[in-house]
């Protein structure tokens, strides 16, 4: 494979890290408005940019790492449907005219519910992964892999926390939790779509854990 196949692929992965980030805020507001379709629609491309993340990636760092790689193909396709199951009660209920009363209150809870698990719980395991996949493969700077492997760890807390009633839902801790990996996300996208990996991490090296 030519130097430019895994460049482009870098490219494309960074590129729907930000699509991913502008859909999932743009859904909230379309939500927000009372405009559902709108939301439904950006949250099916939030889910085909997790799809297409997993993917590239799994595709660039496999080398480095293969069942690292594929567990986090896997968990971003996990994300991806818990997204998709989110929207659809906000779908149907829009169908049967209920955007209001006891029916879009059950809807909106059921959303509240895929997102604190998909872009909470899972998200937070899949940043962990590829955290320390980043760290051991070095294809990118060190404090980049450091932030998502302190970040991922954070958001879990946090989520479990909010699972068990610990804190607040979607309160002031969980949103100051969720900024490293905002971060990362951010980060790692600008860093693929600028440099791309790094190209021993394409080579793989001596040793590596699976």
């Amino acid at each position: 494979m030519s130097h430019y196949a895994p460049r482009q692929h870098a490219r494309a992965a960074g590129i729907l890290y930000l699509v991913t980030h502008v859909t999932s805020v743009a859904a909230v507001v379309a939500y927000g408005a009372g405009r559902v379709p709108a939301g439904v629609t950006l949250e099916l491309a939030l889910a085909l940019g997790c799809v297409g993340t997993g993917v590239l990636l799994w595709h660039l760092l496999r080398t480095s790492g293969q069942v690292r790689a594929a567990t986090f193909a896997a968990l971003r396709g996990v994300e991806a449907a818990v997204i998709v199951a989110g929207a659809l009660p906000m779908l149907a209920t829009m169908w049967v005219h209920a955007a209001a009363g006891p029916s879009w209150e059950l809807a909106k809870s059921m959303h509240t519910a895929s997102f604190l698990l998909g872009q909470g719980l899972v998200i937070s395991v899949n940043t962990i992964v590829l955290g320390w996949l980043l760290w051991d493969s070095r294809s990118v700077p060190r404090a980049l892999a450091v932030l998502g492997l302190a970040g991922g760890s954070l958001v879990l807390a946090s989520n479990l926390s909010q699972l068990w009633g610990v804190i607040p839902l979607n309160g002031a801790v969980a949103g100051a939790a969720a900024l490293p990996v905002f971060a990362f996300e951010i980060w790692l996208a600008i860093y693929l779509i600028a440099r791309g990996l790094r190209s021993h991490a394409r080579a793989g090296a001596s040793v590596r854990l699976p």
